[in-house]
C-alpha cells in the first residue's frame, strides 16, 4: 500500500466546540475500538489527551497544552494524525490534519493561528475536506469564528471551500440550538452537514457514566450514533473528489507580487516627485538664465571719436616732417612748390616767425618742413566698444541655458521612465489582484492594499507639488476604484 495519504481531512473550529474530541473520536473509528455500556472507558483510545485520558496512545504524540484548562485552545499548533480505515474491500490511508482553536482568552493568537492553518495547508498534496465544528448547543456563531471562517473565506481557494462540511457538536439533529442560516454564506447542503453528540469526554470523571446504568446506556446510544455520523462523513468523502492544495502556490505567487509591488509603488512615486522638484527647480534657473542674458545680450556700445584722414586737396599746403601728415603749419601756401626739405625757400613761409627759422605753428625748424597735396584732416567717427563685463555675463548666462536645457532634457528622460515604472507597477497589482480574485474570489485585497493607500494619502498631504499631490491622489483613487469594482 502506497505512504500516501488517501483522504485528507482538515478540522477547524472554535476552542472548546469539540474539535479535538472529534478527532479522538474519528480515531476510535478507524481502530474500531470505543465506548460500550459493558466495557465503559476501558476499549476506547484517544491521540489527543483530555481530562479523562491525560496520555495519547502509543503511536501518537500531541501538540496539547493544558488539557485541564477548558478555557484554552489546547492545540497550540497545527498536528496531523495518520490512521489506516479497513473496510470490507480495502484499506485507505487516512490524514487527520488537527488546527488550533479561535476564541482563545489568549486572543491574540487568532492572527497568528490562521496563518499556521495556510501554511499547514498549503504543504499538503491535496484536501479531501475541511470539516468546521461548531457547538450545536450554541444559538448564535461566536464573533470569534465568524471572523476566523471569514479570514479563511478571505484566503483560501474557492475550490477548497468547495469541499467544506460542517459538524455541530454535543448535539443531535433535532436537538441542536444552532439556526444554520448563520452560515448560509458557505451554501452548505443538507448532505454536508453533520451532528455528533460528543460529550463523552466532558465529564469529570468516568464514574460518571459508568457507576450509572442510565448515563452508560445512553453513553452507548450516543457513540454508536456518532460512529454512525463518521461513518456517513467518511463515505461522503470517498465519494467526492479531491482539492488540489497547488492553487496555493499561485495565490503565494500573486500576493508576493501584490507586496512588490506596492512596495515599489511608493519608492516609484517619492522617486516622481523627487524628479518633479529637480525639474521645477532647473525650469526656475533656466528663466533665471535666459533673463540674464536677455539683460546683457546688449554688451556692444558705439562712442563717437576724433579721428584723422589724410585728403588730397587741389592745393598745396606746408607741414612739418617731423610730426608726419598730421599737422598743417601752413594751408594753401604761396610759396612756389616744393616736395623737399628746403630751409632757404621755406624760411620766408608765412608759417616762420619772425626770425624765419622756427615754425609758428609746430615750433620746429623751418628746415624741417615741405609741400603737400595731402593735408589731415580731423573728423568724428563712430566706434562699437565691447563692454567686457556685460559680455562675460551674456556668455556665462549662454552656457548656463545651454547645460540647464540639457539637464531638462534627462530629467525629462528619467520623468517618463520613473512614470512608465510607476505605471507597471500600478498595473501589476491590479493585474495580481484580478488574477489572485480568480482563485480566491472573497480573498480581502481591500484590507491587504489599505496600508499602501495609507501612505500615499500620506504622501498627498505632505507634498508641495500640487502635481505630486495630483499623481499621489490618483494612484490611491485608481487602488480604491479597483477595490469597488471587485467587491
Amino acid at each position: 500500500m502506497s505512504n500516501n495519504p488517501d483522504i485528507i481531512l482538515v478540522f477547524i473550529g472554535e476552542s472548546g466546540a469539540g474539535k479535538s474530541t472529534c478527532i479522538n473520536y474519528f480515531a476510535n473509528f478507524f481502530a474500531q475500538t470505543g465506548f460500550s455500556e459493558d466495557t465503559g472507558y476501558s476499549k476506547i483510545q484517544v491521540v489527543i489527551p483530555n481530562r479523562l485520558f491525560p496520555s495519547a496512545a502509543n503511536g501518537f504524540s500531541s501538540g496539547e497544552r493544558n488539557v485541564l484548562d477548558k478555557t484554552m485552545s489546547q492545540t497550540m499548533f497545527c498536528k496531523e494524525y495518520d490512521f489506516t480505515w479497513s473496510t470490507a474491500n480495502n484499506q485507505m490511508r487516512i490524514k487527520i490534519v488537527d488546527t488550533p482553536g479561535f476564541n482563545d482568552t489568549d486572543s491574540k493568537r487568532d492572527d497568528s493561528n490562521i496563518q499556521e492553518i495556510l501554511k499547514t495547508i498549503a504543504k499538503l498534496p491535496f484536501i479531501t475536506g475541511i470539516l468546521i465544528t461548531i457547538n450545536g448547543t450554541n444559538s448564535r456563531l461566536s464573533t470569534s469564528v465568524k471572523s476566523a471562517l471569514e479570514q479563511l473565506r478571505s484566503s483560501l481557494p474557492d475550490s477548497i471551500f468547495n469541499n467544506l462540511f460542517f459538524i455541530l457538536t454535543n448535539c443531535t439533529e433535532d436537538g441542536s440550538n444552532f439556526d444554520l442560516k448563520l452560515v448560509q454564506e458557505y451554501s452548505p447542503d443538507e448532505e454536508r452537514i453533520f451532528y455528533m453528540q460528543n460529550s463523552l469526554f466532558s465529564v469529570e470523571s468516568r464514574a460518571v457514566i459508568e457507576q450509572n446504568a442510565k448515563n452508560a446506556r445512553r453513553a452507548e446510544i450516543n457513540w454508536n450514533e456518532s460512529m454512525d455520523t463518521i461513518k456517513d462523513i467518511m463515505t461522503k468523502m470517498k465519494q467526492i473528489g479531491e482539492t488540489s492544495t497547488q492553487v496555493f502556490g499561485d495565490m503565494r505567487t500573486k500576493r508576493e507580487q501584490i507586496v512588490a509591488h506596492k512596495e515599489n509603488l511608493i519608492e516609484k512615486q517619492k522617486s516622481l516627485l523627487n524628479i518633479m522638484r529637480a525639474i521645477k527647480t532647473e525650469q526656475e534657473r533656466l528663466l533665471n538664465a535666459q533673463n540674464d542674458r536677455e539683460a546683457n545680450q546688449n554688451y556692444m556700445t558705439t562712442k563717437m571719436i576724433e579721428q584723422i584722414e589724410l585728403v588730397t586737396r587741389e592745393y598745396y599746403s606746408t607741414i612739418c616732417t617731423e610730426h608726419g601728415k598730421v599737422n598743417v603749419c601752413h594751408e594753401r601756401c604761396g610759396l612756389t612748390y616744393k616736395s623737399e626739405v628746403n630751409f632757404e625757400h621755406f624760411k620766408n613761409c608765412a608759417a616762420a616767425d619772425s626770425t624765419g627759422k622756427n615754425c609758428r605753428h609746430c615750433k620746429c625748424g623751418m628746415n624741417q618742413h615741405l609741400h603737400t597735396y595731402e593735408i589731415p584732416v580731423a573728423k568724428m567717427v563712430e566706434l562699437d566698444e565691447i563692454i567686457q563685463s556685460k559680455k562675460a555675463a551674456f556668455d556665462s548666462a549662454s552656457r548656463d541655458e545651454q547645460t540647464i536645457q540639457g539637464q531638462l532634457h534627462q530629467l525629462a528622460k528619467t520623468h517618463t521612465q520613473v512614470q512608465n515604472e510607476t505605471n507597471q507597477c500600478k498595473q501589476g497589482i491590479l493585474d495580481a489582484i484580478r488574477e489572485l480574485k480568480q482563485i480566491c474570489s472573497r480573498f480581502n485585497f481591500a484590507e491587504m492594499m489599505q496600508t499602501t493607500i495609507d501612505k500615499l494619502r500620506q504622501e498627498q498631504r505632505i507634498a508641495r507639488d500640487l502635481e505630486a499631490k495630483q499623481e499621489f491622489s490618483n494612484t490611491a483613487d485608481a487602488i480604491e476604484q479597483l477595490i469597488q469594482q471587485l467587491k
